[in-house]
């Protein structure tokens, strides 16, 4: 399997932080650590008319593309379901919210959108 060296494009590392899956010890909620996966990615602000397709609450938020040869995770719920990643870039946390896999055999990779995480002031 060939791996994309986003020749054209460039990349740039990046490290996602994965939780790893929770579990139940003696009736309590033991939350899962968080670990750093580092990748490197192709990243780019979303563009104005991919922006316009979202819901209209979501269209002030920041959103970024991400284009990865490694795996990238977002939700997953029911059992055996894991909790999204998340990064840091320019400063600032962001969750990766949708994945696409492009699995043609061939040159595969993943395709994220990603929010940023909204802060409240302190």
């Amino acid at each position: 399997m060939l791996r994309p060296r986003f020749a054209l494009t460039k990349t740039i590392p990046l490290s996602l932080y994965r939780k790893t899956a929770g579990y139940y010890q003696n009736g309590y909620w033991i939350e899962g650590s968080e670990i750093t996966v580092p990748v490197e990615v192709n990243i780019q602000p979303m563009r104005d008319d991919e922006i316009l397709l979202m819901p209209e609450a979501d269209r002030s938020r920041v959103w970024y593309k991400l284009y990865c040869a490694d795996e990238i995770r977002t939700l997953k719920e029911g059992a055996g379901g894991h909790a999204a990643d998340e990064f840091v870039y320019d400063g600032e946390r962001f969750k990766v919210m949708k994945v696409k896999k492009w699995a043609m055999g061939t040159l595969n990779h993943f395709k994220a959108s990603a929010v940023r995480i909204e802060t409240t002031a302190q």
